[in-house]
């Protein structure tokens, strides 16, 4: 009973910390003209998590795209122990006048400390979009997953003296993943890019998550 209750726990548990990273939806019209860019986002990811990072654009024969990275921390206690980092890339696929399919990945670190364990994650993210893309604008769907590759996990002494006291601490590998899927908009103001992005969560049996949606904001500056 108490390995079954074990795995139920660690289940929930793992859910919060490999939910989405809900990459910003950056407007690759705008890829040409300023080559350097800082943000900040802030959104429900599954916690709320302000995040702050930078990104550059080059070239790869020919091909133009977006290396970036960030880091965010949980905003409710500021707590350094439960973080995200990420390293990503984004580019346009494939474009037709102001169509474009956009795919981005990301290389994701995230920790995090409660009552049950401490645990740190490895994994990535695959995200496709298409939508429209002006210079002034876009508007575009996108479907992701975000995959767990491996996760280490180390119980605390509350857990093991109420639940299960033969927990095992270690690495697992392949604890889950997450669909993410929804819409993301974008208009400029200048030098300055507003963003916001909307969505659904999904494990990859496709059940719901607690909370079902992400939702977040974010403010560019381009250079």
């Amino acid at each position: 009973m108490r390995r079954h209750l074990q795995c139920f726990v660690l289940g929930i548990s793992f859910t919060a910390l490999l939910a989405p990273s809900a990459l910003a939806q950056w407007n690759v019209a705008r890829f040409d003209s300023d080559p350097n860019r800082i943000y900040a986002t802030f959104g429900l990811d599954p916690a709320f998590f302000p995040t702050v990072g930078y990104g550059r654009v080059a070239s790869l024969f020919g091909h133009r795209l977006q290396l970036a990275g960030d880091v965010g921390i949980v905003a409710a206690e500021m707590d350094t122990r439960d973080f995200r980092a990420r390293l990503h890339v984004l580019t346009s696929i494939v474009r037709w006048r102001s169509l474009h399919l956009t795919g981005s990945t990301a290389l994701i670190a995230r920790g995090t400390d409660n009552s049950i364990y401490c645990g740190y994650n490895f994994g990535t993210d695959l995200t496709g979009a298409l939508g429209v893309y002006r210079s002034g604008w876009f508007f575009a769907a996108e479907f992701g997953l975000d995959k767990a590759v491996i996760t280490h996990v180390t119980h605390s002494d509350w857990y093991r003296t109420y639940f299960y006291p033969e927990a095992k601490d270690g690495w697992y590998r392949d604890p889950g993943g997450t669909f993410h899927y929804g819409l993301s908009a974008g208009f400029t103001v200048g030098r300055a890019e507003l963003l916001a992005r909307y969505g659904m969560l999904r494990t990859e049996e496709f059940n719901e998550l607690t909370p079902p949606m992400y939702a977040s904001i974010g403010l560019g500056l381009a250079f």
